[in-house]
């Protein structure tokens, strides 16, 4: 029994191999980020906020994941004063004000 032939033919787009370098990544969704990081001209590399992919200005991390923070973004815990992101914090808005809880005191809250 001979083999069928591609049921596409010539509608098919070519299957090349595309190389992704430093400068294409710059280029893509993270592009402002990878820029800084890439192409600052004082050749440090600065680190990101985890949760706003701004520039962190301090020595914040998260106390969850250990994810760095930059001022605007960090969000201390109303049971324990741990520090939380936006991902490992929970902010509880069922009191007159809001407050936020990390993931351990938000089991106790529930």
């Amino acid at each position: 029994m001979p083999k069928r032939g591609c049921p596409f033919a010539d509608a098919a787009p070519l299957q090349l191999k595309v190389r992704v370098g430093q400068k294409e990544l710059s280029r893509g969704v993270c592009g402002e980020r990878y820029s800084r990081e890439i192409f600052e001209p004082s050749g440090a590399v600065s680190i990101a906020c985890c949760s706003c992919v701004r520039a962190v200005d301090g020595k914040a991390v998260c106390g969850q994941c250990e994810r760095a923070l930059c001022g605007r973004c960090v969000r201390t815990c109303w049971g324990c004063g741990a520090m939380a992101c936006a991902l490992c914090g929970l902010m509880d808005c069922s009191d007159v004000y809001e407050k936020a809880l990390c993931t351990s005191c938000a089991m106790f809250e529930a």
